[in-house]
């Protein structure tokens, strides 16, 4: 499930990477799928981590989820500046 799970972010960002390259409109879900994808593939490395106390895998988890939102928010609101941003 973990490598289905990356090879979906990857793809999506792939996807997106090509249509922002040539100036196309993004969808916002499609964004947000793409960023959680990467979220539930950190979590999941994380969770199979066997050098990691419980405390320390939480901690982690939420520090990425809150640097990959922080991300997300402003990448969508560059597209919504741009106009570029499908809702």
């Amino acid at each position: 499930m973990q490598n289905i799970v990356k090879i979906l972010a990857d793809t999506l960002l792939v996807d997106l990477f090509n249509k922002n390259s040539k100036g196309a409109d993004i969808s916002k879900k499609e964004f947000e799928v793409m960023m959680e994808a990467y979220k539930k593939d950190h979590e999941n490395r994380i969770d199979s981590s066997d050098q990691l106390e419980p405390e320390q895998k939480e901690i982690l988890k939420q520090l990425y989820n809150k640097a990959a939102d922080n991300i997300k928010d402003y990448c969508q609101e560059c597209l919504r500046i741009d106009g570029r941003l499908i809702d």
